[in-house]
């Protein structure tokens, strides 16, 4: 494993170049850089950058980042690519061009984004046809600027892409072949998979991980501080272990909108004692 990764919606408070002096004040070794507008969650944290930021400040961005010892390892870039009106979905898809722009701008290996949800009317089989054109042109348009796009499952009611038998689904469409996978635990344990038995059969296509606690069901559930829920991270840290997963692990803290610790400090110091102690146990 290369080291610890933050979503940066932790840190919405400051501004990005502080919120990465921090990561490196708690021996956090990157970035998750949050470009996302409306998250499914309250309190929503604004964005850290947008897609359209011009040159000055990409190029600031990234010196600061390298002068701190931070990687920039990921751009989240969540949006709605199967909307049902074509000028919004038409616009969503540029905003993840420009995400991946952003992303080989600021030396960033991965843009994650999820696989959309169905918020109008339609015929399963459509959702699916669109999400698959746009995956092809977005995979090549990565390709030409030597950056990965790494799909997440949701598991908000109307996530097209929702449990481990739809990434598969996902996964077998020709021409994804260099898709990734973000896994985030989290998500697959509101929809009822095994979070081990999940990353076992997705391992050779996860690129990054978010580390995410949690309990109950779709209908009834919470994303609590690591430690505090059910998720197996005994487990899934020993499949990770035993695949060889070589990337970065990403604490996505969204606890604060279940009304848990909300201080990043306390949330980035907490966080990483939980998983250092627990690999140690791996180890």
């Amino acid at each position: 494993m290369k080291g610890l990764s933050c979503n940066s919606g932790l840190l919405s408070q400051f501004p990005v170049e502080q919120a990465i002096d921090v990561l490196a004040e708690h021996d956090y070794q990157a970035i998750d850089i949050s470009l996302e507008k409306a998250p499914p969650f309250l309190p929503p944290p604004p964005p850290h950058m947008s897609s359209q930021a011009g040159a000055e400040e990409r190029s600031r961005v990234r010196k600061h980042a390298e002068r701190a010892g931070v990687a920039i390892a990921a751009l989240n870039a969540h949006t709605n690519l199967i909307h049902a009106v074509p000028e919004v979905r038409q616009a969503n898809l540029k905003f993840v061009e420009g995400a991946l722009e952003l992303a080989s701008d600021l030396g960033a290996r991965y843009v994650v984004f999820g696989g959309g949800r169905k918020e109008f009317y339609g015929r399963e089989s459509q959702f699916w046809e669109w999400l698959v054109a746009a995956l092809w042109h977005l995979i090549a348009h990565a390709s030409r600027l030597g950056v990965i796009l790494a799909v997440e499952a949701g598991s908000s009611p109307g996530s097209l892409l929702h449990s481990l038998s739809r990434m598969q689904y996902l996964l077998s469409h020709d021409g994804l072949e260099n898709l990734g996978v973000l896994f985030d635990s989290g998500h697959y344990f509101v929809r009822g998979d095994s979070v081990t038995g999940a990353y076992r059969a997705l391992s050779q296509r996860v690129v990054h991980v978010h580390a995410k606690d949690a309990k109950g069901n779709l209908e009834d559930y919470e994303f609590p501080p690591l430690g505090q829920g059910d998720v197996d991270f005994d487990g899934l840290l020993g499949a990770m272990a035993a695949a060889t997963y070589d990337g970065y692990i990403s604490i996505e803290y969204e606890a604060f909108a279940w009304g848990y610790e909300s201080d990043p400090h306390k949330v980035l110091s907490e966080s990483k004692s939980f998983l250092d102690r627990t690999f140690a146990l791996k180890t």
